[in-house]
């Protein structure tokens, strides 16, 4: 047993003439071999579980470094969580801004049940999004930058879209940045205009809010008729104010579309006479170039 272990040991020295030498690229390549072999275990559950540590050490007031105040609601919280998933609470903690090393922070222009609600989401990732509490809880998402929430927003409002309520929803939209849904609630009154026309809130549209939806060639109507009355109504809802509004809206409206018998029968302006009333049955206006509104049969 001594002698072999003593060639054992002595054996790359007594032997080194019928050693092998490894060439330094036959390393690297072994190397790589011995890398491709490794395993990385990924736990998908970690993340989940360190945060639901994190938001019982909240709700425990451990740990906690920095006090989030809204109104009068004050919330405990951890400023590394925040940061994580706030580029807003990120770039407050981590900039020369007084409120990176303040123990109390007041937020602006959020109440303070939505703040409460968009922190308890940083921490467990679940919020529920409402008719109530939407129209709250997308501006102060947008400002907490929790985009994920603000697109749950624009989902809502777009699954909610209905004739009554798209072009309040398309406003919503066009002052909140929302681009998806500002196109998706327009494109829905485009679609849904004979319904759309009868609500309060087209009658409520501005002059040049209508001429915008009512020109478009995306239009969907049974006959330029419905144009022709939504135009009417609009008017007679605020008759001494938007009556002056006929000529140009009337631009608008496809007369050589509209049956000659339809316009006989009117003989002279629906909406009373006037100084903007220029429509006549003798117009002859083309439609323009280009231009091909929608009609449907609808039912």
């Amino acid at each position: 047993m001594h002698s072999s272990a003593a060639t054992t040991l002595a054996g790359p020295h007594t032997m080194e003439s019928e050693s092998i030498k490894l060439s330094p690229q036959t390393l690297i390549q072994a190397g790589d071999d011995e890398k491709s072999q490794r395993t990385i275990t990924v736990n998908p559950a970690h993340m989940g579980k360190a945060f639901k540590v994190m938001n019982e050490l909240r709700s425990k007031q451990l740990l906690c470094d920095v006090m989030i105040v809204a109104e009068d609601v004050e919330i405990e919280a951890h400023r590394v969580v925040l940061a994580a998933c706030s580029p807003y609470f990120c770039a407050m903690f981590t900039g020369d801004m007084s409120e990176s090393k303040a123990k109390k922070i007041e937020i602006k222009d959020v109440d303070g049940q939505t703040l409460s609600k968009l922190i308890d989401y940083i921490y467990t990732a679940e919020i529920e999004v409402t008719e109530e509490n939407v129209q709250v809880l997308l501006p102060a998402a947008s400002l907490l930058q929790l985009m994920d929430v603000r697109q749950n927003c624009c989902d809502f409002l777009q699954s909610q879209l209905h004739p009554t309520n798209c072009l309040g929803i398309r406003a919503f939209a066009d002052v909140h940045t929302c681009t998806d849904l500002l196109q998706q609630a327009n494109a829905y009154a485009e679609q849904h205009f004979p319904e759309v026309m009868l609500g309060e809130e087209f009658l409520s549209l501005s002059l040049d809010q209508v001429c915008s939806l009512i020109s478009s060639d995306k239009l969907t109507v049974s006959s330029e008729e419905k144009v022709f009355e939504a135009v009417i109504s609009w008017i007679n809802y605020e008759k001494e104010t938007r009556l002056e509004h006929m000529a140009k809206l009337m631009e608008h409206v496809r007369l050589p579309l509209l049956p000659r018998d339809y316009l006989v029968q009117l003989q002279c302006c629906p909406a009373g006479d006037g100084p903007g009333c220029a429509f006549t049955p003798s117009d002859r206006r083309g439609p323009r170039r280009g231009s091909v509104r929608t009609y449907a049969s609808l039912t």
